[in-house]
């Protein structure tokens, strides 16, 4: 049960001064320690807020609970776990003092920004900017000036700090409404579905750059070079062509691309797509970006990817295919998946049956690069029927009755969990299936700093939502989960998920709580973790 926020009159005979300090440090520990707190450690804890001993304030609990300003649950030895608050009345001072101030964005105190002084602060108000969503929303010629020490360079601090004060409701507000706006028909101004019927999608992607420039084939400008991770400081040519076309609909955009969808790549603060972290093959020990686009430099030939949830697969095969302007097709199978599902089924047109292209059939005619998730829960008969393709590069649709010889762009990968106890519900793959594959391995990211610093330019890349070292101790956390298989393991995408709770308001142990009840298999127990958790937050 999570506190809530309903106040009482602080004025009640049932709720004293103290009674009003008590519950208000309550809420503000629930909220800190994300769920419920010991009796014992809010007695401990009181007597700096307010003239009460332990015995005073475990009496208030108790009195407390009675009324239902408190919800406590009581363990067999008798110990006491408060779970759930009712503030009573306004906050008191000292409460705010020691916890800092609620969010809101009236009366605004411009000074919590680093560069704002007495006198800047008074400016920005008679100049009628009264809150920080004003503020964020002014331009560095409107303020800058507005005092003698409130320089161009100045305001622009001042601006960009703004914007972190600005409530999470209104920054969501203005986001949804421009991405609203990017979809909506642009006559009517109306939002609208976008039905995409794969089949007609028959565009081919672009052509190699480096025949359209004139440039000779192996000219480092026309092929992805490895420039991140460990490549940084010695980048890797690959061989793997960039293609002319960076606006065909199927090669995954930028989130700041007029097409952007929900799955678009994130960008920073100067609009560039954010790489991923990349890890080292544990065997190979070379870049998986690297590896990766060596493959598929080499034509159709079979990739496949092993890693756990969230390790970012999808995220590095979306990128690479980014930055080489390649169509992305990402199919998710299972059990039920069939052959017409791949390569589409025979529908009637008139008197005739005709054959319906399907998603994979005709990505490959498109050139596009097939992406197909959790390969292996695919019934045998499905993954058969690729055989031919991923061993002489053309796909024999049986029912279609076609030979199907691809686009000389078009390539094949698929991503799959590793065969552990937490991924017991996988299939293993047929092995004469599994030959037939370049296998690579995507672990979770094994250095703290690279992961921190992926998260960091994810989650702060236009407001800062976790600061640095708090985004580091989540992560360091996070790694301890990864170890021990009693436990709930935060992957990557877990912590971008988790770092948005804490943008939503909740204090970055609250966030990590309940991450991992969310992510907890049935034979996992959180609990056993948050012991863990108090020595990082």
């Amino acid at each position: 049960m999570s506190s809530t926020t309903t106040s009482g009159s602080p004025d009640s005979p049932d709720s004293p001064e103290e009674q009003v300090i008590l519950s208000h440090l309550v809420n503000r520990l629930l909220q800190r320690e994300g769920g419920n707190i010991p009796v014992e450690r809010v007695t401990l804890r009181v007597s700096d807020y307010a003239d009460l001993s332990d015995q005073d304030a475990a009496d208030l609990i108790d009195d407390g609970a009675d009324a239902g300003i408190y919800t406590l649950n009581r363990s067999q030895s008798g110990s006491a776990t408060i779970v759930g608050v009712s503030p009573q009345g306004p906050e008191p001072q000292v409460i705010t003092d020691a916890f800092g101030e609620l969010q809101h964005d009236t009366g605004a105190d411009f000074r919590v920004i680093s560069v704002v002084t007495d006198s800047i602060n008074d400016a920005l108000h008679d100049a009628g900017y009264d809150d920080f969503t004003a503020l964020a929303s002014a331009s560095t010629d409107d303020i800058a000036g507005l005092t003698g020490t409130l320089t161009e360079s100045r305001a622009e601090n001042i601006l960009k700090e703004a914007q972190r004060h600005v409530p999470i409701g209104h920054r969501l507000a203005q986001r949804a409404a421009a991405y609203y706006s990017q979809r909506s028909n642009p006559d009517t101004g109306l939002g609208e579905a976008r039905v995409t019927d794969l089949s007609l999608v028959t565009e081919s992607v672009g052509e190699p750059r480096f025949l359209a420039e004139g440039w000779d084939p192996d000219d480092e400008r026309g092929m992805y070079v490895s420039n991140i991770g460990r490549n940084a400081g010695t980048p890797v040519p690959t061989g793997l062509h960039i293609l002319d076309n960076p606006d065909h609909q199927s090669v995954p955009k930028a989130a700041t691309h007029p097409d952007a969808s929900y799955d678009a790549l994130p960008v920073d603060e100067h609009g560039e797509i954010i790489p991923p972290a990349v890890p080292i093959d544990p065997r190979l020990q070379l870049p998986l970006d690297e590896l990766i686009a060596k493959k598929l430099a080499r034509g159709l030939v079979p990739v496949r990817v092993v890693g756990p949830r969230g390790s970012g697969k999808n995220y590095l095969l979306k990128y690479l295919c980014h930055k080489t302007n390649r169509g992305y097709q990402s199919i998710d199978v299972d059990r039920s998946t069939e052959p017409e599902d791949l390569f589409g089924p025979l529908v009637p047109d008139g008197d005739v049956i005709v054959p319906r292209n399907g998603a994979v059939k005709q990505g490959l005619l498109n050139g596009d690069t097939i992406v197909i998730n959790e390969f292996p829960v695919m019934q045998a008969g499905a993954a058969i029927a690729l055989h031919r393709l991923l061993n002489e590069g053309t796909l024999l649709v049986k029912s279609h009755g076609e030979l199907v010889e691809p686009h000389p762009s078009a390539r094949l990968v698929i991503t799959m969990n590793p065969p552990t106890r937490e991924y017991r519900d996988s299939e293993p793959m047929n092995s004469a299936t599994r030959g037939r594959f370049r296998a690579f391995e995507q672990p979770y990211i094994q250095d703290v700093e690279e992961e921190v610093e992926t998260l960091d330019r994810q989650v702060n890349s236009t407001d800062v939502v976790v600061d640095r070292p708090t985004l580091r101790k989540i992560v360091q956390f996070a790694h301890q989960t990864r170890q021990n298989e009693s436990w709930p393991t935060l992957s990557t995408r877990n912590l971008t998920i988790l770092c948005e709770h804490i943008e939503d308001g909740a204090s970055p142990k609250a966030a990590t709580k309940n991450e991992l009840w969310a992510v907890a298999e049935p034979n996992q127990y959180p609990e056993d973790a948050y012991e863990t958790l108090n020595d990082f937050l």
